[in-house]
């Protein structure tokens, strides 16, 4: 099932745009635009209020639409739902509107943000009560049409605790900080990246929340720098998140399989790179062997050549000599006669 639920927020423009579309809680492929582009929301929706020079007041409306966790449905097609709603939405014609489905939590969910000042007339965007029951009608008879589950009328204010949408509400305002919904972030990183308990509360720890947890104990204890103190429990009812310690210890076995997957990828990986530069090698050291060998052939020609050559010219030169020296054995001996006196 899904509930609609539409948040009075005092962030800028800006602010709010940026939130629903970081990296951190969706994927660039999970945000669209209805009436504009996704990418250049803020940029379309500045453009047309300055168009119909309606740059102040109300700059916005936020709606969200939240799935249950129980919902068998993925992001896409939660974010497919998302754009099929916005284009049929009766109010939203005539209006830039960005939505991004996001991914950080148990439940899928997904923001609308609609610009206040429509680019066809420069009207003033604004839903009555009526308004917001007719988009949530609109809403069931999508899901249904998709075979999803609707919730029940009576259940919707129990869906969304309203300290959980309070703390939220602060960040996104600016007005202050909720140290619950900073123990709850922390937690939820760190069991993210977390194989085991005790990894778990030293990556808390370097987060700066200390962790109680007793085997004899039900619930575990988080605390901040400042001694604010929550139990796991507070936080699941909070924020519809298992906090608990079978939920916890279910992610980490979880990681844990990840992480040996993982493992083993690059083991496979690394064998098969080891494998590749040990063929690398052996090419090379028999192209190295040949061009030596090669080398070592072209020097003994060489060595070989200059040796016929030395022995060449050896003879040429023995032979000079013995010619000389049979000319002179032939040459008749020469005679001195002496006056007498």
């Amino acid at each position: 099932m899904a509930v609609i639920k539409a948040i009075n927020s005092k962030a800028s423009l800006g602010k709010v745009i940026k939130y629903i579309t970081q990296d951190e809680k969706t994927l660039e492929c999970l945000i669209g635009g209805y009436n504009c582009r996704g990418t250049s929301a803020l940029f379309e929706m500045k453009a047309t209020k300055k168009a119909w020079n309606k740059t102040g007041g109300r700059q916005y409306k936020h709606i969200v639409q939240s799935f249950s966790p129980d919902e068998n449905i993925t992001p896409q097609q939660a974010h497919e739902i998302a754009a099929e709603l916005a284009e049929s939405w009766e109010k939203f014609k005539g209006y830039e509107v960005v939505f991004a489905t996001h991914l950080d939590r148990k439940h899928v969910h997904t923001h609308f943000v609609v610009n206040s000042v429509s680019f066809e007339n420069g009207k003033k965007f604004g839903y009555s009560k009526n308004d917001l029951k007719l988009f949530k009608e609109l809403s069931d008879r999508i899901l249904q049409a998709h075979g999803l589950s609707i919730c029940q009328k009576t259940k919707d204010i129990s869906t969304y605790n309203i300290h959980a949408y309070n703390a939220v509400k602060k960040e996104l305002d600016g007005t202050g900080k909720s140290w619950l919904l900073a123990i709850a972030l922390a937690v939820r990183s760190a069991r993210a990246i977390s194989a085991n308990k005790t990894v778990f509360i030293s990556q808390l720890e370097a987060r700066g929340i200390s962790v109680k947890w007793e085997e004899n104990r039900k619930y575990i204890t988080f605390s901040d720098k400042d001694g604010h103190k929550v139990r796991c429990k507070k936080l699941t009812e909070m924020f519809k998140e298992d906090f608990s310690k079978e939920g916890l210890e279910n992610d980490f076995r979880r990681n844990s399989q990840s992480a040996e997957l993982a493992a083993a990828e690059r083991g496979i990986e690394y064998r098969e790179a080891v494998a590749d530069y040990n063929e690398t090698e052996r090419r090379k050291r028999e192209l190295d062997e040949k061009n030596r060998k090669s080398r070592t052939r072209g020097t003994r020609d060489s060595q070989r050549r200059t040796l016929q050559k030395r022995n060449v010219e050896k003879l040429s030169t023995d032979v000079e000599r013995d010619d000389e020296t049979e000319n002179t054995e032939r040459r008749p001996a020469r005679r001195h006669s002496y006056d007498a006196r």
